[in-house]
């Protein structure tokens, strides 16, 4: 994949797992639609690479309604969560909650 001069390789755990948490569901949901993160400029200026550790919150019909930052490197959350947001699941009978892993990694 090529994002402008910048390559990344996008590791996704979404749809694969699935946390259960007693309020949300414990359904395998399937990414239908991926936005793909863009290299934050920062970032790449300062040649930090490392995985982003989220939890989409995915309602019925598989948006995603909140993201929540586990563990990752300052510079790459945003631009993580804000592509995640825009990911859509195949619907559901009820809320679930599914762990997502992006590796975010230089171009050689």
């Amino acid at each position: 994949m090529r994002i402008g001069k910048t390559s990344i390789l996008v590791t996704l755990l979404a749809g694969s797992c699935l946390l259960a948490l007693m309020s949300l569901g414990a359904q395998t949901r399937q990414l239908k639609k991926m936005v793909k993160p863009v290299y934050p400029p920062a970032a790449l200026q300062m040649k930090v690479e490392g995985i982003v550790k989220l939890e989409a919150v995915v309602d019925r019909a598989g948006n995603v309604t909140n993201v929540i930052f586990v563990s990752g490197h300052a510079l790459l959350k945003s631009t993580a969560m804000d592509c995640v947001k825009q990911w859509k699941y195949e619907p559901g009978d009820q809320l679930s909650l599914v762990p997502v892993e992006l590796v975010f990694k230089l171009p050689n």
